[in-house]
């Protein structure tokens, strides 16, 4: 069997379809802490199984779907597929290939399938027995199951051991024989007991069925009786009925004539009454139009005296504008004395301003002239600046020139002596002559030099020093060649011909005259460009004084400028706000004259309107006087058609109680016809209730009954129910439930010695069961202590290790105790081991169980976490041994273990709590990235 993939979707933090790709031998999954590579183990224990929410990490089954994140939204199932190779048949199913699913869904509901058929939880449990796989198995090592498994009790820690020996099975199996002999037992004993009570039973109900068939004699006759006595008191019931019938009709039609009768006062009397509610909603509104014009008349003589008080207040107002008019007409006289003379002044001051801008103009331009003449002189002077740079460079190449020429004659000199057979003394002598010659002429021009470049940035006094000096320095180097001469004589008879050509015209010397020329041609064009340079600085400097008087005068002509602005600002501000003022005062007298105006119009025209109002109140007092006579009429015919209403109202009462009489007898016998009727049908009710059957179908025996006296058939039946009164107490249903009570005991016999049959062989099968499962347990434990303590060794580099059964006696139910001395130490308990030696212990355990019963595949949490690097390298060594046989899938940190794996599967958290999946096949040192095996969709 071999691990194939298992594919992600909605687990934990696996939001995407994510598929992960297993290959043979060693996997490596890595990643950073809290990516979400331990859920993938968690996801493999939960599709094959798991129920233990803790062992998931997590607090409710809810809590391993996707629960969202700030960027996602929260899904509502979780889906886990593992597919599986079954090509070596190690599950029992004919395929080459097994994909085991489960969903949870947040409502709760869960799902199984194994492809894709729908299976129960305890189906998936036992097609993983005895493979090594499972959710308790020893497959899956994962973080904290290290110390769980050295730190269980001894009778826990025997799980592994059990499924290592493949009696897992069996121990189900076992356990389920027992529970079903457990069953029998009790069903033995219900069955024993039911069968005692069954017994017990038919005695009695044999006697009652006896009784029972003399009862349902005396009950047929009862039902005869009773059946004729209804018919007898049915005749009677419906006679009654026909005589009532004809008597309500006949009542019925006199209370119809009264009530017609009644008809016609009422509507008499609703004639009436219109009439009158006519007459008072005229009343009524001619009530409310006399008290409008009483109202209209009151607001009439309101107005006329308001509209006079108005009169009197618009003619005082009027007598008050005048007198303000008068004194805003001296104002406005005023006002325009003082704009003309404050105009007068505006118009001198303008012209000083303008005078004084002419002024300023002419000194900017003088600014601007003297400041172009200074960018002028400055480009000047950087032009001659650059002339000296460039003699003087020429100045030193020259001077090079002539070491290098030096250099030349010295090394050529040493080699014609050499040749002519001198003595190195001799040729060091006149080397170290010639060189302090050179070394001289080399200083003065070295020196020379540096005086010349201060005397650049100095005065003209300073620059004729130099230049003396520098006359010095020629002749002084013209010495030094002529002695440098004298050298070369003492060998000419030697080296005639070298010698020659150092002293011919076209020679060495005559080359280093036209070299020193030139230098002192170079010098005097320095000295000119400096003497420009310095004049035009001065130029520059006198410039400068005038640009500087220009601009105090010009900010003292600016101040000025600036102050008559001001002031001529101020003075057209006066203007602005005294004409504003004036204008305002003249748009204020026509605004008085306006008003008076409008008020005389307006005193006009409330005259005219108090005219109006008189002539108006004479006509209200008019119309007041007609609606009282209205009114008056209307209400002397509301009280004749009152009592005229009072007259029929009092007949009508009259009718109406012999209405009520003959509606008396009327409804009475409707009661009686009605009670009537409910007997007859009481009479068919109770017949049906009583016999299950229609007193219907029995009424043609009314005519066969003939005068037969009801008394007669009620002593007949007084005697017959005093005969079942004397059989007591009967049981209807006595001769059925001996039929059934005879069955049944018959087939609880037969249920009894099944059972003591059955009971038989599962005693049989649970001690075979027993002597199997310790049989492979025994071998199997065996094998794995042997394994254990090769391992321990192995793995420790020494020491041993020992298992130890806690009750040998009972192999079955005995817990398992481990003892390990590691190297140098004591034989102890696990408990007293570091945390790395505890690692490796479970490491040595697990690796015993595979080389007795190797799973398929196996998960490994951060077993190594815990090891040093020797231990690790112990621990990768024996992986591999073991990868040839199983499928190992790590999580790990280590780079020792990452570098044995063939495969790494990457998890990362590119998206915050979201995992990807990347895997990177390995082969040997070179490490492709493959998005084949790590897909999602």
């Amino acid at each position: 069997m071999f691990l194939k993939s298992i594919e992600l979707f909605g687990f934990k933090s696996f939001a995407d379809r994510s598929k992960v790709e297993f290959t043979d031998g060693v996997s490596a999954i890595l990643g950073p802490n809290g990516c979400g590579k331990s859920n993938i183990v968690d996801a493999i224990k939960w599709v094959l199984g798991e129920q233990g929410t803790k062992s998931l990490r997590a607090e409710s089954m809810e809590d391993v779907i996707f629960n969202g994140t700030d960027g996602r939204k929260a899904l509502n199932v979780a889906e886990i597929t593992l597919t599986l190779g079954n090509d070596d048949g190690v599950l029992p199913l004919d395929v080459p290939e097994i994909a085991v699913r489960r969903r949870l869904f947040r409502s709760g509901e869960s799902e199984y399938s194994v492809n894709n058929a729908p299976v129960k939880l305890k189906e998936l449990r036992e097609l993983f027995y005895d493979t090594g796989i499972g959710k308790t198995a020893y497959s899956i090592m994962e973080q904290g199951k290290i110390d769980q498994v050295l730190s269980h009790k001894p009778e826990e820690r025997r799980a592994i051991f059990e499924e290592a020996a493949m009696i897992t099975k069996f121990r189900v199996k076992g356990k389920e024989a027992e529970r079903k002999l457990e069953r029998t037992d009790e069903n033995m004993r219900q069955v024993e007991g039911i069968l005692g009570e069954v017994k017990r039973s038919y005695d009695s109900l044999k006697k009652q069925a006896d009784k029972t068939a003399r009862y349902r004699e005396l009950r047929v006759q009862m039902f005869d009786i009773e059946r004729d006595l209804a018919l007898l008191r049915l005749r009677s019931c419906l006679d009654d009925r026909d005589k009532r019938s004809e008597q309500l009709t006949a009542r019925t039609g006199e209370r119809d004539a009264i009530r017609t009768r009644i008809d016609g006062i009422n509507e008499s009397l609703e004639t009436n009454l219109d009439q009158v509610n006519t007459m008072e909603s005229r009343l009524t509104e001619g009530q409310k139009r006399l008290y409008g014009v009483e109202l209209e008349k009151a607001n009439r003589d309101n107005q006329i005296r308001m509209l006079g008080e108005r009169i009197a207040d618009i003619q005082e107002k009027n007598a008050r504008d005048l007198a303000r008019k008068s004194s805003l007409d001296e104002r406005v006289a005023a006002l325009t004395q003082e704009i003309e003379r404050k105009e007068t002044d505006q118009t001198t001051m303008q012209g000083q301003v303008e005078e004084l801008q002419g002024n300023i103009a002419g000194f900017q331009e003088n600014i601007e002239t003297a400041a172009g003449r200074i960018t002028a002189n400055t480009t000047e002077i950087r032009t001659r600046e650059a002339d000296i740079e460039r003699f003087e460079q020429e100045q030193e190449e020259i001077q090079n020139q002539l070491r290098v020429v030096t250099d030349d004659i010295v090394e050529e000199l040493d080699r014609k002596l050499t040749e002519s057979g001198y003595s190195a003394r001799e040729r060091e002598s006149l080397e170290k002559s010639i060189n302090e010659v050179l070394g001289r002429v080399t200083l003065h021009i070295d020196g020379k030099r540096a005086l010349v470049s201060d005397a650049l940035s100095g005065d003209a006094r300073a620059m004729r020093t130099v230049l003396e000096a520098t006359g010095e320095t020629l002749v002084q180097s013209g010495e030094d060649l002529h002695q440098l001469a004298e050298l070369f004589g003492r060998y000419r008879n030697v080296t005639p011909a070298f010698l020659d050509e150092f002293l011919a015209p076209q020679g060495i010397i005559t080359r280093k005259r036209r070299m020193d020329e030139r230098i002192i041609e170079l010098r005097g064009l320095v000295r000119a460009a400096r003497d420009e340079i310095a004049a035009r600085n001065e130029e520059n400097r006198s410039l400068q004084e005038k640009i500087d008087e220009y601009r105090r005068t010009l900010e003292e002509l600016r101040v000025n400028l600036a102050r008559m602005k001001a002031q001529l600002g101020a003075m057209e501000t006066e203007i602005r706000r005294s004409n504003e003022e004036r204008a305002a005062t003249r748009t204020a007298v026509e605004e008085i004259v306006h008003h008076l105006e409008e008020e005389s119009r307006r005193i006009d025209e409330t005259r005219t309107r108090i005219e109006e109002l008189t002539q108006k109140r004479t006509e209200l007092e008019e119309s007041e006087a007609v609606l009282r006579t209205e009114l008056k009429t209307l209400e002397e015919g509301i009280s004749s058609r009152n009592a005229d209403l009072m007259k029929k109202e009092r007949a009508l009462k009259a009718i109406m109680e012999d209405l009520g009489k003959t509606q008396s007898q009327v409804e009475r016998l409707q009661v009686a016809l009605a009670e009537t009727t409910t007997e007859i049908k009481n009479i068919y009710e109770n017949f049906r209730e009583r016999h299950s059957q229609d007193l219907s179908e029995f009424e043609s025996r009314v005519f066969e009954l003939g005068s037969v006296e009801p008394k007669t058939l009620r002593d007949a039946l007084a005697s017959v129910r005093e005969q079942e009164r004397a059989l007591g107490s009967v049981n209807l249903m006595a001769p059925e439930e001996f039929a059934e009570v005879k069955e049944r005991y018959d087939f609880l016999s037969g249920q009894l010695e099944d059972l003591r049959k059955a009971k038989g062989d599962l005693v049989r099968v649970t001690q075979e069961i027993q002597n199997e499962s310790a049989q492979l347990f025994t071998e199997t434990y065996e094998r794995i202590r042997k394994n254990f303590h090769t391992m321990f060794r192995r793995l420790f580099g020494g020491g041993r290790a020992e298992l130890k059964l806690v009750d040998p006696d009972n192999v079955l139910d005995s817990g398992v105790d481990i003892l390990v001395q590691p190297p140098g130490k004591k034989l102890e308990n696990i408990a007293l081991l570091s945390g790395g030696e505890r690692s490796l212990t479970a490491v040595a355990l697990l690796f015993a169980t595979y080389m007795v019963k190797p799973s398929p595949f196996c998960l490994l949490d951060e077993i190594d976490a815990a090891l040093d690097e020797s231990n690790v390298g112990r621990f990768v060594n024996m992986l591999f041994e073991f990868a040839q046989g199983s499928q190992f899938v790590i999580i790990t940190h280590n780079k020792k273990t990452v570098a044995a794996a063939q495969t790494l599967i990457g998890i990362t958290m590119e998206e915050p709590g979201v995992s990807k999946v990347v895997a990177v096949r390995v082969d040997g040192r070179e490490k492709e990235k493959e998005p084949v095996g790590a897909s999602a969709s």
